[in-house]
């Protein structure tokens, strides 16, 4: 944090501060602490992406920094030689950066938000401390998108009708992508939140949770319930616990399922939702009732492709970014 980096050098402890992955995610972080300009600063989300890909390919890339590993190719976002009308669908943080982008080059920008407020997935992250930087990202997107004058429009829905009132030159569609829940009996019952809806109604989630998905954002999860004192059950009906984590993330979070008490079923799979818990098969065929008032849905997501082809021939160039088009990560949407 700026702040505790001043305290740091005015108090005598040090005489510099270096940083590292900051810089990887905004460089520009140094000028914008001596401007004042601290609202705009994009921060790390300690997300290990640049390690994980140098691993993986050799090469670096940010999850919040798109121009990372590209620097050959220039790091300034040139003005485009002819200005266009363009009209982005959906705020969330692809959505955002595609918009602050088009806004950069020169172009006519409107983003349309169908919620009250942008940040789409992002929002959902605001009520677990320990990935709340995810949540302030969609804070500093928002704050560029006003200082670059995009015109944003919340609660408006694009409707083919709207785009063509609109008449944008081009169009972006960035509709992100809803929670998928398994077709089981209890699965719309009054005892379930999803990752999404967990900042708006945490107060649903009992003492005992069960948690279903085992993906990273259900391990994610679960950490942060039992963070919280409430005794959490994990089910997933792979072998393995969060393989979309990366390569750095993954032995971290795995560790921390076992340190704050997360009792974990792998190789289960859940067949119906009850007010006493999940009744699940295992791999031998066996029933099973995993324990838990309440269900903290965390089973994948399904892109809003109702919403795609609805808009496909709206503008005489339309393009899909993002979970509406393959639901993944903040670095693939960014």
């Amino acid at each position: 944090d700026p702040a505790q980096m001043e305290e740091i050098i005015a108090s005598g402890k040090a005489d510099v501060v270096e940083m590292a992955r900051a810089i990887l995610a905004d460089p520009e972080l140094p000028n914008k602490v001596m401007a004042g300009r601290e609202d705009e600063i994009v921060r790390c989300l300690r997300c290990f992406r640049c390690f994980a890909e140098r691993t993986a390919t050799v090469t670096r890339c940010c999850s919040v920094n798109p121009l990372l590993g590209r620097e050959a190719d220039g790091m300034e976002v040139l003005p485009a030689a002819q200005k266009k009308r363009v009209l982005v669908v959906g705020g969330g943080p692809g959505g955002m950066k595609a918009a602050l982008t088009a806004a950069q080059r020169g172009h006519q920008v409107t983003l349309c938000e169908a919620s009250d407020a942008l940040g789409g997935i992002l929002k959902g992250e605001q009520a677990i401390p320990f990935k709340y930087d995810m949540y302030r990202l969609s804070l500093t997107l928002a704050r560029q998108l006003e200082l670059a004058e995009v015109d944003v429009r919340l609660n408006t829905r694009v409707t083919p009708e709207l785009a063509t009132e609109l008449a944008p030159d081009a169009m972006i569609v960035a509709v992100g992508s809803r929670p998928a829940f398994p077709p089981i009996p209890g699965a719309d019952g009054s005892n379930i939140v999803t990752g999404d809806s967990y900042y708006q109604n945490r107060e649903k989630l009992t003492d005992s949770v069960v948690v279903l998905g085992g993906g990273q954002v259900g391990c994610e999860g679960a950490v942060h319930l039992a963070q919280e004192g409430k005794a959490v059950h994990l089910v997933e009906m792979r072998g393995e616990l969060a393989p979309d984590a990366n390569c750095k993330q993954r032995p971290k979070l795995i560790r921390m399922l076992d340190s704050v008490g997360v009792t974990v079923h792998k190789n289960c799979t859940a067949k119906a939702i009850t007010a006493e818990g999940v009744l699940c098969t295992d791999e031998t065929g066996a029933e099973l009732l995993v324990p838990g008032t309440s269900v903290y849905m965390a089973a994948g997501r399904i892109p809003n492709r109702e919403t795609v082809d609805a808009l496909h021939r709206a503008a005489p160039w339309v393009r899909e970014i993002g979970d509406c088009f393959k639901p993944s990560t903040i670095r693939d949407a960014i």
